[in-house]
């Protein structure tokens, strides 16, 4: 197979046409309901034009849940989405995605809601409170995850121009988002904590395990599966500073990543630096790392976001999180082997 290979438009036109469209009982309900737990560091904020109970500014870490009505008839084409396993909200008038409730808890109160496995999400660039739990919640639904879901919200903002200030915020959010893994590990009901981090997300999760890494009451060995969505992580750095830590945890890092991403190549442009997550660039392959590339299953409207949009990508995590299979045993990845090494390309599902 061609190191470049890219998908032709047919494909891509046959690609976004299958996103959209979901072929639903006409009992199926307009929207189910899919609870979260979060943590946070952002402001509380009671304005009367607030859109939830959060802003974007910098605020003390905090716990509790959230409910999101999701439209399953609006998702697509994950074979492991299930609307029948979520309870229907009954008061639903519409097919859309929305945040229904904010539910601050104190730790005691939070820690009695998590399971025997949990999974931890770190947003990415330009996501408030609102988009960053409606967010979860599709990872959640289309890759039909049995784990506690948990976002870790950092503050950023709802704005393309905020590129700069969230850069900043990721950065000062680090401490919290240790603090928070921290507690998770070290929870006696808590066996395993998988991570997920999307786009800028990923700075700061690798800067918090880099700080959780030498703190020596720090539950490392529950840490399960490691994953980097989309990744707006400088490579250069990534190679020489993050992959001996990943390698010292010990615990699989899969990275996500495509040759179509139009935000990491702006990214690119404004840090002079290539991104890990932009395949066009580099295709990251080292040892202790499984590298996806998923730009067969994505068009270019919704590539960097594929984790939450894409069904295809969601089937493998799915395999990935709930199955704990290795990129060599999901039938969602089709292996490419190179010169430098192996990395995977995911298929549509069913792989061909």
């Amino acid at each position: 197979m061609s190191l470049h290979r890219r998908p032709s438009l047919l494909f891509l036109c046959l690609a976004f046409l299958a996103g959209c469209a979901t072929n639903l009982p006409d009992h199926a309900p307009k929207q189910v309901l899919i609870p979260l737990l979060y943590a946070t560091d952002r402001n509380v904020d009671l304005s009367a034009d607030a859109s939830s109970f959060y802003g974007s500014d910098r605020g003390e870490l905090s716990f509790g849940m959230t409910t999101v009505a999701l439209s399953p008839r609006k998702e697509g084409d994950s074979p492991f989405a299930d609307w029948s396993r979520w309870q229907p909200h009954s008061d639903a008038t519409y097919n859309r995605n929305e945040l229904l409730t904010v539910a601050p808890l104190d730790r005691g109160s939070f820690s009695e809601r998590l399971g025997r496995s949990v999974i931890l999400y770190v947003h990415g660039f330009r996501r408030d409170f609102n988009i960053a739990a409606m967010d979860l919640a599709l990872v959640v639904y289309g890759a039909d995850l049995r784990s506690v879901p948990i976002f870790f919200s950092w503050p950023s903002g709802n704005s393309v121009l905020g590129y700069a200030a969230d850069t900043t915020n990721a950065r000062w959010a680090t401490n919290d988002l240790r603090d928070t893994l921290r507690y998770l590990l070290n929870q006696p009901s808590v066996d395993t904590v998988h991570i997920a981090a999307h786009s800028l997300g990923g700075n700061g999760l690798l800067d918090a395990l880099e700080r959780l890494s030498q703190d020596d009451g720090a539950r490392i060995d529950k840490i399960g599966e490691v994953i980097l969505a989309s990744p707006d992580i400088d490579t250069g750095l990534f190679r020489r500073e993050y992959l001996p830590l990943l390698r010292r945890v010990g615990s699989r890092t899969t990275l996500y990543i495509t040759e179509n991403d139009v935000p990491l190549q702006a990214s690119q442009r404004v840090n002079r630096n290539n991104r890990l997550g932009d395949a066009s660039s580099e295709i990251f392959i080292e040892d202790g790392i499984e590298t996806v590339v998923f730009s067969d299953v994505v068009t270019f409207i919704n590539s960097h976001d594929a984790i939450v949009e894409i069904g295809n990508v969601q089937a493998d995590l799915h395999y990935l999180l709930e199955d704990r299979l290795g990129a060599n045993e999901r039938p969602t990845l089709e292996a490419v082997d190179t010169e430098d090494g192996r990395y995977w390309r995911a298929q549509p599902y069913p792989a061909q």
